[in-house]
């Protein structure tokens, strides 16, 4: 395949100042995958002038590793005729020779953190060519489950004390902070939420702590009202290709509802990619700009999001962990061979963990997808939906188990391309590339894909039995995809697993 990388990933790349693990992470990859590494020659010319980083010759000499397309090809109609609506100055002409050396077939993929260029291949209809650092590695990590190089990658609770502060992971943090690595040492005896790889690379960080209402906020404009806050103090993930993210996401959520504040709140400057990511990565699921906050003539923005409130004007998804409780309520069975791999939460006591430590990115991602060809059609956003493992043959009245609580958060029903189709399950799903594609070419007319967002795991797990005694499903059967139940059969079940979601409800 051949990968003509933008100028900016060079620069992350050879600059020894902000290389970061995502970066090393995806030529890890490029050369997993026997990639053809490429540059275009303006990019040459771009960094033989770009000083303010690195000397210009240093970094020219780097450029070895890497090779240039030999011809440019001549711009299409197409993309002269976008250039000359919307480009500006030099840069955006770089853009769009690189632009054009795809949209002409001159190379696979054009991997950029800028996203004006992504949005201008769009424009050009080739935006599944022109792609971001962590678009490649998830790509690559779900199409090569083989070539996973790590055992383990959880998120785990330690003291500052424990944590490396030399690592290269926080320079982003001391560039961007006077004193920061004083502030790190005084919190030595306090706990932080680290991810490490089995090399011991530090990938993510998080750092939380409550706030009461008489906390002084003079520095935010406008004004916070007096509230019980948790503040998002440092957070900070790589790209892994594993929806880390949205691992740490539901850490925060966790602590919020634990600590029974009233708002989440994060204050984050605004001038590197990776912050931009970050900012996106928390608005997907429920925070909204506030308004800034200003400290030693440096401005921040301020991210809110609101707890104790269900906003109906947004989605079941960027509401949680607020959930309405007057909503449709189901029962979706799913096989043994799924189950955990999807709800790694949801483990079950005969089940040994060490079968489930490959890394993929569904079992991190906090939003989840379910392929359906059930005749149900009535499903919709806020539904509840109880996950429930079907158990061992000759045994399943004691063997099979009711597991998680969810939320579903879209349904889609149609699809007008297979693209389209796989592009909504992908990394979400526990299905391989060539399964969902048997789905598509066997059950295209009723198939579903079904996001969904994982709540909680069942304190304890009803089975079967329990089921038939109380009447929720027929004696001798059990349910079916979708299987209705009232809300007297919901709250029955919640009392006999010991699960309390009082806190979830609005």
């Amino acid at each position: 395949m051949r990968v003509l990388l933008d100028t900016n990933i060079i620069i992350y790349r050879e600059n020894k100042r902000i290389t970061n693990y995502s970066v090393t992470h995806l030529f890890r990859w490029l050369d997993k995958l026997k990639c053809d590494k490429l540059i275009h020659p303006l990019s040459r010319q771009e960094l033989a002038r770009y000083t303010s980083v690195d000397p210009s010759e240093a970094m020219t000499l780097k450029l070895d590793a890497y090779n240039e397309l030999r011809t440019i090809a001549p711009l299409a109609h197409e993309v002269e005729a976008l250039a000359n609506l919307i480009d500006r100055d030099e840069n955006d002409r770089v853009d769009t020779a690189l632009l054009n050396e795809v949209f002409q077939g001159r190379v696979d993929l054009l991997i950029t953190e800028d996203r004006k260029l992504r949005n201008k291949a769009e424009r050009l209809g080739i935006a599944n060519k022109v792609i971001s650092i962590n678009s490649f590695i998830s790509d690559a990590t779900a199409e090569n489950p083989t070539l996973i190089e790590y055992k383990t990658l959880a998120v785990k609770k330690v003291y500052f004390g424990d944590i490396d502060i030399n690592d290269a992971f926080f320079d982003s943090f001391r560039d961007s902070y006077d004193g920061f690595n004083r502030w790190f040492a005084k919190k030595c005896d306090e706990e932080a939420y680290i991810c490490q790889v089995d090399s011991g690379i530090i990938v993510g960080f998080l750092y939380v702590k409550t706030e009461k209402e008489s906390e002084n906020y003079s520095d935010i404009l406008p004004p916070f009202q007096p509230k019980k806050r948790l503040k998002v103090g440092t957070f900070k993930v790589e790209s892994t290709g594993f929806r880390l993210g949205e691992r740490f996401i539901k850490t925060i959520l966790d602590n919020a509802l634990e600590r029974n504040v009233d708002e989440i709140y994060v204050t984050m400057f605004e001038d590197r990619d990776d912050l931009v990511a970050l900012a996106n990565l928390l608005k997907r699921w429920g925070f909204e700009r506030y308004g800034e906050k200003t400290s030693n003539g440096k401005t921040e923005a301020v991210l809110t999001k609101a707890m104790k409130f269900y906003n109906p004007a947004l989605t079941p998804r960027q509401n949680y962990p607020n959930m309405l409780y007057n909503k449709q309520k189901f029962i979706l069975p799913i096989f043994p061979q799924y189950h955990t791999s999807l709800f790694p939460d949801s483990i079950l006591n005969n089940e040994n963990e060490s079968d489930f430590l490959e890394k993929t990115p569904y079992r991190y991602a906090l939003q989840k997808v379910y392929i359906s060809w059930a005749y149900e059609s009535n499903i919709n956003p806020g539904d509840i939906v109880l996950f429930y493992r079907t158990g061992v043959e000759g045994n399943k009245k004691h063997t099979s188990v009711l597991t998680t609580v969810s939320i579903v958060d879209e349904v889609i029903s149609e699809f007008a391309t297979k693209d389209q189709y796989l592009s909504h399950c992908q990394n979400r799903s526990v299905f391989t590339i060539d399964e969902l594609e048997h789905f598509w070419k066997t059950n295209r007319q009723n198939l579903k894909v079904i996001k969904f967002v994982y709540v909680k795991s069942l304190t304890r797990r009803p089975i079967l039995d329990f089921l038939w005694e109380n009447g929720i499903i027929e004696s001798g059967s059990g349910p079916r995809p979708f299987t209705r139940i009232s809300d007297t059969q919901f709250d029955l079940i919640l009392h006999e697993s010991d699960t309390d979601l009082r806190k979830y409800w609005r």
